[in-house]
Parts: structure tokens; C-alpha cells; sequence
């Protein structure tokens, strides 16, 4: 019989085995998420150019919040200019420049708006971010430049109904900008302290030489 408070050889073995096992997975789920935060692109979206990815440089929000993300943005509306229409969740490419460098590049949707994968949920604290094109494949964000401070832009996700007031209104020099310039551009699409929306499209409706950014606050809060 075995001695109380002992463990045999074929349970140790059957130990180590399951503690090497379980620091595999965290490893393995950690890398995941760091590669997916260090490759997210440090420039506004909508834009057919990009910036040679950083890697020291710290991503523009979190890690991907994952393939299932059941409270993700569905369906926004901007009554006020005239546009209702899908969310789908979108993430970032790697592209190679004309010079051979490797940069990263966000995606944009097409006939929908996109929301950002490592951006937050509405009704949580942080920066919920959608993009979509102005001109091509749909332009489903064509007017976004004529929102006004005070319109109303309504969002739903899990369900619920989230509904958002514009704060500002913003047009960003982006094409061929310095690069300096690109990056400062990119700190509205980032992690903030506050509850937010910001909506990002290309400007003006036959180019895309500047950025619209719009920002826009829960309402009531």
C-alpha cells in the first residue's frame, strides 16, 4: 500500500507531464497575443499607403479581442447625414513597400463599416473604433465629413442600443504628410481613459489625401 502523503513514480511522471503542458499553453496563447499587438499598423485607416511597422513602438490599442466576440458593433446609424448600415470586424495585413520594407497596413470594409478587432465594446471604458471607405466599395462613410457637433450617432452591439453625441469633427492632412505627422493623426484611433466612439473615413469625397476623424461621446454621460 501506498503511504499517505507520497506520491508514486508514475503520478510524479503524470505531474511534470501536465505542469509542462499547461506552460506551453500560456506560452503559446502569450505569443499569440503579443504578435498581434506588436504587427497592428501606427497610422489612421482607409489609405493605400502605410508606414515600415515598428516593432519597439507600442500597438495603437490592445491585443485582438479574438475571432468570437459576441458584443462586437453590428449595425450604426448617423441619422443626421443620412447612413445606416453593417458593422464587421476588421483587423490589419502586412504589405510590402515599394523599397522592400515590410509595413502594416489596416484593412477596410467593403459595402460595411469595419470595426477595429483591438479596439473596445460599447459600454465599456476606452475607444470603440470604426472606419470605412468614402468613395469605393460602397463609401459607406462618403458624408462623414458633414457631421456637426451634436448629431447623434447610434450603434448596436450584443443587442443593445448605444447611443453616442459628436464632440468634434476633425480633417487630418494623411497622404504624403510627414511622418510625424501620420503618427499624431493615428492617437485618435488609440486606447483612451473615457468612453468613446471615433468614426474614420478618407477625404475629400473624390480622394483621399486627409483623414476625417470624428468624436463622439456617450450620451447622457
Amino acid at each position: 500500500m501506498q503511504p499517505i502523503g507520497r506520491i508514486g513514480t508514475d503520478q510524479r511522471w503524470g505531474l511534470w507531464l501536465c505542469i509542462f503542458g499547461l506552460c506551453l499553453a500560456l506560452l503559446s496563447g502569450c505569443s499569440q497575443t503579443g504578435n498581434a499587438a506588436d504587427n497592428a499598423p501606427s497610422v489612421l485607416p482607409a489609405g493605400q499607403d502605410a508606414l515600415p511597422a515598428q516593432a519597439n513602438n507600442a500597438p495603437p490599442l490592445g491585443p485582438s479581442l479574438g475571432a468570437n466576440t459576441a458584443d462586437q458593433p453590428r449595425r450604426i446609424a448617423l441619422p443626421s447625414i443620412g447612413v445606416e448600415t453593417d458593422v464587421v470586424k476588421i483587423g490589419w495585413q502586412s504589405v510590402t513597400l515599394a523599397n522592400g520594407q515590410t509595413a502594416s497596413q489596416w484593412d477596410v470594409a467593403n459595402f460595411a463599416a469595419g470595426w477595429h478587432k483591438n479596439s473596445s465594446l460599447p459600454g465599456q471604458t476606452g475607444n470603440v473604433v470604426l472606419s470605412g471607405h468614402n468613395n469605393i466599395q460602397g463609401a459607406v462613410f462618403r458624408k462623414l465629413y458633414q457631421l456637426q457637433p451634436g448629431d447623434i450617432a447610434k450603434v448596436w452591439a450584443g443587442g443593445k442600443e448605444f447611443d453616442y453625441l459628436v464632440e468634434e469633427v476633425l480633417i487630418l492632412p494623411e497622404t504624403g504628410a510627414p511622418i510625424e505627422q501620420r503618427r499624431e493623426n493615428a492617437r485618435w484611433i488609440q486606447s483612451f481613459d473615457d468612453e468613446r466612439l471615433t468614426l474614420v473615413s478618407c477625404w475629400p469625397e473624390t480622394g483621399n489625401s486627409h483623414r476625417v476623424v470624428v468624436v463622439a461621446k456617450p450620451v447622457g454621460k
